[in-house]
């Protein structure tokens, strides 16, 4: 819920002007931001910075919004309760933030609040499920994403921002066969990764397979095997392309529209939405921010799907 901010003072960079807190036993959403990236990118590092710059968006955004019938903001109690404290260096930084953020979103779960994060890279993933599958066991996943983050393995300690999905379905962390990676694609070897995903147990929809597709249809295969289970909807950047969205860890041309993507992640309404991440916004490579307000727009999209859930927290 936002408040008016009528005083001298008022609380620091928040999502939407929401209040900050940690109040998860009286709040429906809390925003979380994992300020996380692996450095495994060659070239393109800066997804830690993410959550700070949508922040930043989100402001123009709400002024977007706030003519808006019905507007979530005014009919959930949303809380924004900060960063997940982190230090920085090597493998072990890696194994240190995965269990902060666990925890942290092991706070927000027990006190049935539906959490919101901001990334990071797509290694926030991770976590994220091994946190959900205490709460809600039989929990399946969408994910928006130009990659599938099934990669093998290179070794059994290999964890990056390209595996997540590789090790939450070694580790049994969601259903497989319900579970949906939509938008793969790449110039060259999306053949080879979605293969692997698949004898994974996973669906895969390449964005090749549903991009001309009418987006009711799309929609249908999207939600295939979803209805009444709890969902955790993983939305990368750079599921969109990067015309819209230059500012990511990985562009891959060849995707969505802002129009398209939003409107295939609007006709999910009904699902039942127990946890959602929005990740890879890369500030650094966007200097004019039309990326994180996108994806500060994903995050009001995230906020009205889990308003339009089918169990609300009483």
């Amino acid at each position: 819920m936002r408040t008016e901010r009528n005083g001298i003072f008022v609380p620091p960079l928040t999502f939407a002007r929401l209040d900050y807190s940690q109040d998860f036993k009286n709040a429906d959403i809390a925003i979380l931001g994992m300020p996380f990236d692996c450095g495994s990118h060659p070239t393109r590092i800066g997804a830690r910075l993410g959550p700070n710059a949508i922040r930043e968006q989100s402001i123009l955004t709400l002024e977007l919004i706030e003519d808006a019938a019905p507007d979530p903001l005014q009919h959930l109690n949303v809380i924004d309760a900060g960063d997940v404290n982190i230090a920085s260096g090597g493998l072990a930084h890696i194994h240190a933030f995965f269990d902060q953020a666990e925890r942290a979103m092991d706070q927000i779960l027990n006190n049935d609040c539906v959490p919101i994060a901001l990334g990071g890279d797509g290694a926030v993933a991770l976590p994220q499920m091994r946190s959900i599958i205490k709460k809600h066991p039989d929990v399946a996943v969408i994910h928006f994403d130009a990659h599938t983050d099934a990669y093998p393995l290179r070794g059994n300690d290999h964890y990056d921002n390209a595996t997540p999905f590789t090790h939450a379905a070694k580790e049994g962390l969601i259903d497989l066969t319900a579970s949906v990676h939509v938008g793969a694609r790449a110039p060259v070897n999306a053949v080879a990764s979605i293969e692997f995903t698949k004898k994974l147990g996973y669906r895969v929809l390449p964005w090749s397979e549903i991009a001309e597709m009418p987006i009711e249809e799309a929609v249908l295969k999207i939600r295939k095997n979803l209805e009444g289970k709890p969902i955790y909807l993983c939305f990368d950047m750079d599921f969109f392309d990067p015309s819209v969205a230059p500012g990511v860890a990985t562009p891959t041309p060849g995707g969505p529209t802002t129009y398209h993507g939003l409107e295939l992640l609007r006709r999910l309404s009904g699902l039942n939405f127990v946890a959602c991440d929005i990740n890879t916004m890369s500030p650094p490579y966007d200097q004019s921010g039309i990326t994180a307000q996108l994806a500060a727009t994903v995050v009001m999209e995230a906020i009205n799907l889990i308003h339009a859930r089918p169990e609300k927290k009483s």
